[in-house]
């Protein structure tokens, strides 16, 4: 039995801190709700009446949800949980960097940058930047996404939106492989730091990666915040004292 995307492993705890908690459900159906058209906001091709048919009896007879999900509405189940900013979005998924580091660790543009950086808004960067033991700060950019069908081969392909530059922090976080734990396991344990960073800094945008951060020969999973400076820009140094205050528990 074949399924589109390998099933999250123990998402149990997951879920039920989701059904548990009001606005969580409410989150999640609205961002479903808000998916159903979203093929006509995004531009993104929308398939045939016997295509659709296709994909929903290859969803029923493979019991895979993400596939029945995309039929209807081009999102997986995880690209639900995290467009509606349940879970983290995972650092560089899928082989592709996001977010997009554009700055080194001393806060320096890294040389051929795809993104154009006015100075406006390096200069706003590294009025904020500053070398810390507790975080690590960068210019960023960074996406959301989600999957859906291709019209003529019925392949799934990855869509990008909400493309944006911000200031990154990134936390390290014990390492969650050597513990033996999942990756959906993982997103549970930082439930209550992501939705305390929803609550205190509504758009903030969370990644998380496990075992992806090295630091004087021991490994760490990374949790990073992301603030799009179309948010953000104003009172910026504040911004980040709260997030760091969240991560850590202060």
């Amino acid at each position: 039995m074949a399924t589109i995307f390998p099933r999250e492993e123990k998402a149990e705890a997951l879920f039920g801190e989701i059904l548990k908690n009001p606005e969580a459900c409410r989150r999640l159906m609205d961002t479903f709700n808000d998916s159903l058209d979203m093929a006509d906001v995004l531009d993104a091709p929308t398939v045939s009446a016997q295509q659709f048919a296709a994909a929903l009896f290859n969803a029923y007879e493979n019991k895979d949800l993400s596939a029945f999900l995309m039929a209807i509405c081009q999102h997986s189940m995880f690209d639900l949980l995290r467009n509606a900013a349940l879970i983290p979005f995972k650092f560089n998924a899928d082989g592709q960097p996001n977010p997009v580091i554009l700055t080194d660790d001393d806060g320096v543009l890294l040389p051929n940058n795809k993104f154009a950086v006015s100075s406006k808004v390096y200069d706003r960067f590294i009025q904020v930047f500053q070398k810390q033991e507790k975080v690590k700060m960068y210019l960023a950019s960074g996406y959301c996404k989600y999957h859906g069908y291709d019209e003529g081969s019925m392949d799934v392909v990855e869509y990008h939106y909400n493309q944006h530059l911000g200031l990154l922090l990134i936390y390290e976080l014990p390492d969650t492989v050597k513990q033996k734990v999942t990756e959906a396991e993982a997103y549970s344990t930082v439930w209550d730091i992501q939705m305390k960073l929803q609550h205190a800094l509504p758009r903030s945008v969370v990644y998380y990666g496990q075992d992806t951060l090295k630091d004087g020969g021991t490994r760490y999973d990374e949790l990073g915040v992301f603030l799009p400076l179309e948010h953000f820009a104003d009172r910026l140094e504040r911004h980040v004292e709260t997030a760091t205050k969240i991560v850590y528990g202060e």
